[in-house]
């Protein structure tokens, strides 16, 4: 063995031929460090790889699956029928003829790649599905549209879809029905669209949008969306015009009406501030009255003891409000109690929803959205129908006439 010099390299030269270099290790070194960091991310990588995420009525997880884009478009693996449909599926794919059949919940399934007709047997059923499966890595691959359009067909639920977070919500059909009182569907709700009229105009957001606006085309929204499910709602306005605390609450009382629901938006000095909050009115909540409150205001803390006398009925509601609302926020919404001097004459249950922040940049882009506010007055919908539907017609609150 010898050991010659080039080049300032240093080679050791052995019997074999072959030649090694000593000073070659911090180039493995390097080399290693920059496989790691190739795995390290290609693992980042698939932790962060979309998915559609499956809940339940209550918000519960059933299934997480993550789905590939084509054209703008989710599509899932087969195997996401297993997770969400049926266990028991099993599938068997024709690659030359691209055919695609499906055994589920004792049904035959029969779909043709690249094409929207999907066929159900027995009985010869036939469902057009808005985007058709295709080929991705040649594997097929079903797109959202399947279960949307399947789920109901298969399960006997409701399916209802959050694109913006990619989040599907699998219900009962009989979660939502409300309970048939004397003939009708029993309560009747009234909405207050909060503020109003030329000096009364609440919030702005920074593009002009008001709060007073906002909030009357929501009510007007979710009063048209209500009656279709036979929800007997009343406003306490319907025009731009200013009404006293006083004047709200008999629009309530002359309509007999059996739950109060204040529509408001949010704003605050720190632009970081976002989001739906629900209050709850409630004489022990976080904030206290001083004890050296002055007469008048001992006086309105008697009437918010009286309306607190539905305290559990507007938590009912302020919880099917949070669990419906949920689904469109990536954040938990909260329920806050407060003794709310608003709510203190309305003699029933009452809860105010702040629908977000104008002061915040996403919030009021979602405010100024037109689909989203739709989706917005569909939740308080389905929330006003979870509520019904809970409540037995024997306990249901009988408001005092006064």
């Amino acid at each position: 063995m010898t050991t010659t010099t080039t080049n300032n390299t240093v080679y050791t030269e052995k019997a074999q031929g072959r030649c090694v270099n000593r000073d070659n290790r911090p180039v493995k070194i390097g080399a290693l460090f920059l496989c790691v960091l190739v795995f390290a991310t290609a693992l980042l990588s698939m932790a962060q790889a979309p998915t559609v995420r499956f809940i339940d009525a209550n918000g519960k997880t059933v299934a997480e699956v993550q789905v590939q884009y084509r054209n703008e478009r989710v599509y899932l693996p087969v195997d996401a029928v297993k997770q969400v449909i049926d266990p028991a599926t099993t599938h068997q794919y024709n690659h030359p003829r691209q055919r695609l059949t499906l055994k589920t919940k004792d049904k035959q399934i029969r779909l043709q790649m690249g094409r929207p007709t999907v066929s159900i047997d027995p009985g010869g059923q036939t469902v057009t599905l808005s985007t058709p499966p295709i080929i991705i890595a040649q594997q097929p691959m079903l797109p959202i549209d399947f279960f949307l359009q399947l789920l109901p067909i298969l399960n006997d639920v409701e399916v209802i879809y959050n694109s913006s977070l990619n989040r599907l919500q699998i219900r009962p059909k009989d979660i939502l029905t409300p309970v048939e009182t004397n003939g009708t569907q029993g309560l009747i709700i009234i909405v207050d669209p909060g503020h109003g009229g030329p000096d009364d105009r609440g919030c702005a957001g920074s593009t002009g949008i008001l709060e007073k606006d906002i909030v009357l085309a929501l009510a007007k929204q979710l009063q048209w969306t209500s009656e279709q499910r036979g929800i007997q709602l009343r406003l306490t306005r319907e025009t731009d015009t200013k009404k006293t605390h006083f004047e709200r609450v008999q629009v309530a009382k002359q309509n007999r009406g059996q739950l109060f629901l204040s529509l408001h938006c949010n704003a605050s000095f720190s632009p970081y501030q976002k989001g739906i909050r629900i209050y709850v009115n409630n004489p022990k909540g976080q904030l206290r009255f001083p004890n050296t409150a002055k007469p008048a205001l001992a006086g309105q803390r008697l009437k918010i003891l009286a309306q607190a006398d539905y305290l559990k009925q507007s938590k009912d509601f302020a919880y099917a409000l949070q669990t419906e609302l949920n689904f469109l926020t990536e954040t938990p919404i909260q329920i806050v109690d407060l003794p709310l001097i608003a709510l203190s004459d309305a003699y029933m249950p009452a809860v105010v929803l702040e629908l977000g922040y104008l002061s915040n940049v996403e919030d009021l882009e979602k405010l100024s959205n037109s689909e989203y506010m739709a989706s917005v007055a569909q939740a308080i919908t389905r929330a006003l129908q979870r509520y019904i539907s809970s409540i037995n017609q024997n306990t249901s609150p009988t408001v005092s006439e006064q």
